[in-house]
């Protein structure tokens, strides 16, 4: 769980909202009201329960990582489907794994995110995938391919394909 640390300004915000809550939620009333109390007197360890909901805030490398091996894998299943010769190719290498939905959750959730604004649409299965085995150091090597073959445009070639796949074979 993370706590954020609030602003005496944030903290009265909320309080206010929590306790316009309370008028609007009479079911949750005396939730809400005590939320806003702790807020009030910076009972940080009281109100932060009200935050085991909220995720980390997703950084900067994590996105382009994943919209970086996303996009690899469209351009690598498209780029196959225009190859005229595919001997070599394991087509099934092309489709995405997922995420491990035990190791790699935040990257899970992220998918799950992208897919819902419909982003990535022929790559990303309906619901996220959950590869049930850890996936993201196959994609840092695939990526690492990927940029020694000077991060190469649609449509990849068939020696770009198998280099890039080689990575998914090896260890």
């Amino acid at each position: 769980m993370h706590t954020p640390d609030l602003t005496d300004t944030e903290r009265l915000i909320l309080a206010n909202q929590y306790e316009i809550l309370a008028k609007l939620d009479p079911d949750d009333e005396a939730h809400y009201t005590q939320l806003a109390k702790n807020l009030r007197a910076g009972h940080k360890w009281l109100y932060s329960k009200a935050f085991e909901s909220v995720s980390r805030v997703v950084d900067d490398d994590t996105h382009e990582f994943v919209y970086t091996i996303l996009r690899i894998y469209g351009e690598l299943k498209s780029s196959l489907e225009e190859l005229d010769d595919k001997t070599g190719i394991d087509a099934s290498l092309v489709n995405w794994p997922g995420f491990d939905g035990n190791s790699e959750v935040e990257l899970l959730s992220l998918t799950g995110a992208l897919i819902e604004a419909d982003q990535f649409t022929s790559i990303l299965g309906k619901p996220a995938i959950n590869s049930h085995i850890p996936t993201v150091e196959v994609y840092r090597r695939m990526v690492s391919r990927w940029k020694a073959l000077g991060s190469p445009h649609y449509p990849y070639s068939k020696d770009q394909i198998q280099n890039i796949l080689a990575a998914r074979r090896h260890s």
